[in-house]
């Protein structure tokens, strides 16, 4: 946790259970992708933090607003819309700031008539993201009470996570848009820069990178702290787990959008060993995986390539391997050198990866197998073009009798230049 999140929580006077229940809450929405589930668990978290009578979340519609949840003990205005001026969750989104009002009807910001009929005497807004507030989070109370340092600091905190979870989810929305448009026009992955994609991007960079990496560090400021128990150490483990797959999407997703915008893939090439690399690539998945056998076969391979990226290569296809090959059966990779070129074998035993999707397993939004957690399927084109940047070639083979093997080509000495995205997607 940053020192200035850590002093504001500190004297906001939040507790170290406070705390883990937001990281709790953010891994549960990093596994959301839809916008209703979303709003549901936000809306019922709020209430477990702060202990208000009722809560609402808003969306915001161009220049209105939509009331798409809520929690409460009677019925508000769930379902809907209003204009974004006339309202007090539109006056924080558009103000991007907080809302605390104690008695509803002395503040002028308050729309009266749509409240008298309520319950409510005393409410918190906050808006959900900073630059560009997606929405809001509500806070009512049913008696005169103005909202605390320590409410305002929960409810902000939750509505930063709620803003990174539908970020998340529009991302999630737009990709299966274009892994279906990918299945239906032949040649997709080949076409120019997609408008859609230039959209998403920065909404990718700006309301996904930030908050995640705000939550990774509170996670490991916790683990730090050295006085929690085994249980909440798995807890706070898994939260990062969970954090670290959604930032590895966002990085996919944004090096697919600069592939696709041509300006093509910039590599940092010295003298190096394939086989001091692919050790250092196992050593990690080791400890990552500390129940799997990996076995290392190498052998001397020197040559001249960008390191961070063959590293890349590598660790994508060594975790795929880890992911879906039997547990019970080593993982063998294999590195030496003939014929001028280095090479890397990557082999494992599992479920074969299907007939029909082999020819297409290194296009863009395409998945080995059904059901793969955590991914949008761009891990494998991204390690194509990383490859063949190089001057290399990847092959796969894979068959129930003899599992999967990955095969990595890279010439040992070449100049190689930077190439653009219509010049290695075959």
């Amino acid at each position: 946790m940053n020192m200035d999140v850590r002093a504001q929580a500190e004297r906001a006077g939040a507790s170290l259970q406070d705390a883990f229940l937001l990281l709790e809450v953010s891994s549960q929405l990093s596994r959301t992708h839809d916008v209703q589930a979303i709003a549901r668990h936000v809306c019922s978290v709020a209430r477990r933090l702060v202990g208000m009578d009722g809560t609402t979340l808003v969306l915001r519609e161009r220049e209105q607003v939509y009331y798409a949840e809520e929690e409460a003990p009677e019925r508000l205005w769930r379902g809907r819309r209003f204009p974004a001026v006339q309202c007090i969750s539109g006056w924080a989104i558009l103000n991007r700031q907080t809302a605390v009002i104690e008695d509803i009807y002395t503040d002028p910001r308050i729309p009266i008539e749509a409240y008298r009929p309520t319950f409510v005497q005393s409410l918190a807004m906050v808006p959900m993201g900073r630059e560009q507030p997606s929405g809001s989070i509500g806070a009512y109370w049913a008696r005169r009470h103005k909202a605390t340092e320590r409410e305002v600091f929960l409810l902000e905190s939750l509505a930063e996570l709620a803003a990174a979870a539908l970020s998340q989810a529009r991302l999630h929305e737009e990709v299966e848009r274009l892994r279906a448009q990918a299945s239906c026009v032949e040649g997709a992955s080949g076409s120019g820069g997609d408008p859609t994609l230039a959209r998403i991007i920065p909404l990718v960079a700006h309301d996904l990178k930030n908050p995640l990496g705000a939550i990774s560090l509170a996670a490991q400021a916790l683990l730090r702290r050295g006085s929690l128990d085994e249980k909440d150490t798995g807890r706070v483990r898994r939260i990062l787990a969970s954090v670290e797959r959604a930032r590895h999407l966002v990085s996919e997703v944004l090096e697919y959008s600069r592939l696709q915008a041509g300006s093509g893939m910039p590599l940092d090439v010295v003298d190096a060993r394939l086989d001091d690399i692919t050790r250092s690539v196992v050593d990690e998945a080791r400890t990552a995986f500390p129940g799997r056998k990996i076995d290392l076969i190498a052998r001397d391979a020197a040559g001249r390539w960008d390191v961070h990226r063959v590293a890349e290569v590598l660790s994508n296809l060594l975790g795929n391997a880890l992911q879906h090959g039997e547990p019970a059966r080593p993982v063998t990779l294999s590195v030496g050198a003939r014929h001028g070129e280095c090479f890397v074998e990557l082999h494992n035993f599992g479920p074969p990866i299907p007939e029909d999707v082999l020819p297409v397993l290194f296009e863009p939004f395409r998945q080995g197998r059904k059901g793969d957690r955590g991914s949008v399927g761009l891990g494998l084109f991204i390690v194509k073009q990383i490859v063949h940047a190089h001057g290399g070639r990847i092959r796969v083979r894979s068959t129930s009798e003899h599992g999967t093997t990955f095969s990595v080509h890279l010439p040992a000495h070449q100049s190689l230049p930077i190439l653009p995205l219509r010049e290695v997607a075959g």
